[in-house]
């Protein structure tokens, strides 16, 4: 299969993620069909648009209620799965608020399994989402995935919600079925958060550490995240969990440096963003355990595999999204305050 024009179905292609890798997909050459709630509306867009779109969009659209009414569409040959609800927005994590973060991702994951279960002829592969989340905060572990993610008596919201996340990906072993769970960690791009917040906030007025800015920050840039994907495809050895961080490990407080120099602005070093701020905007739960602190991760298997990272340093890989979000032709008024503010920070450098 490697190699090869592939069809390919995808949950989440309308995401923060699933966008770049749909458009990637299709620029390859393979056939791909986004799964979504508003199919229906999606299909009458790409048919007026395609043909004067700048960017790579799908095949088709269809629905969730056609995976479960129909199953996959035949000679699917991979499916993928990046569906989930944002954990990123401010507030508490309520009750209510956890189970549409649990569902969005796990059901729509078990319906995908299912479905690979009921095909005739079941797909290659299933790539199905997870997170860095998996592993427990231990300053003293840069974990692998080869390390149990968490022990007995640590678990939290998050940990759990990777485990039954990476658990609803399991298919019966005569589907002959390669699984891969790409643990994702916070994926960097301009129009994806949390740089969609954090760079207007560097570019205008500076950037600030969160919390005494020591905890790990588990990144990638999308250009990496979208080319793992792409290789966990072809590579037909790669399964389970996989770690999708960059190769270098950092700290809040070496991002927040890299991305004032990537916006030749400054760090607020006076006014750190204080742990008990990002408790009251974020709740205590979620915030010690996503904010506040987070697992060093390494990305072995991939390395051990001989993939390239194009962005390796944290410095280079903000320095790059920077330069895409100048050379992009997005022209809202967010965009546009940004990008005066990153021209006038680069006229005040070159003047000193």
């Amino acid at each position: 299969m490697a190699g090869s024009v592939k069809n390919i179905v995808v949950g989440g292609g309308t995401g923060n993620i699933g966008r770049y890798l749909v458009s990637s997909l299709v620029k390859s050459g393979h056939n791909v069909s986004v799964i979504s709630r508003r199919a229906v509306v999606l299909n009458k867009i790409m048919k007026t648009t395609r043909s004067s779109s700048s960017h790579f969009l799908p095949q088709s659209a269809i629905s969730w209620k056609d995976i479960d009414r129909e199953g996959l569409p035949l000679d699917t040959d991979v499916v993928i799965n990046l569906s989930g609800r944002s954990i990123g927005n401010p507030g508490p994590w309520t009750n209510s608020l956890k189970k549409s973060i649990e569902s969005s991702r796990i059901d729509t994951t078990k319906r995908l399994a299912k479905a690979i279960e009921k095909s005739e002829i079941p797909p290659k592969v299933f790539i199905s989402a997870s997170a860095v989340g998996a592993y427990a905060c231990d300053p003293d572990k840069i974990y692998t995935e080869s390390d149990v993610p968490v022990i007995k008596g640590r678990e939290t919201f998050f940990t759990d919600l990777c485990k039954k996340w990476e658990e609803s990906s399991a298919v019966k072993e005569e589907c002959n079925t390669r699984v891969v769970n790409p643990r994702f960690g916070v994926v960097l791009a301009y129009d994806t958060p949390p740089l969609t917040t954090l760079m207007p906030q560097t570019a205008l007025t500076g950037a600030t550490e969160v919390g005494t800015g020591d905890q790990p920050f588990p990144w990638v840039h999308m250009d990496d995240a979208v080319s793992a994907v792409n290789f966990m495809i072809e590579n037909e050895s790669v399964s389970g969990p996989v770690n999708v961080v960059g190769p270098q490990i950092v700290d809040n407080s070496q991002f927040t440096k890299a991305l004032a120099d990537a916006c030749m602005s400054c760090v607020l070093k006076n006014m750190p963003l204080p742990a008990f701020v990002v408790r009251l905007l974020y709740g205590t739960e979620r915030a010690d355990n996503i904010l506040l602190d987070s697992p060093k991760v390494q990305p072995q298997t991939l390395l051990d595999m001989g993939f390239q990272f194009q962005h390796q340093t944290i410095d280079t890989a903000l320095k790059h999204v920077v330069s895409v979000l100048m050379e992009s032709k997005d022209s809202g008024f967010d965009y546009s305050a940004l990008k005066w503010a990153l021209e006038r920070n680069k006229k005040r450098k070159n003047a000193q």
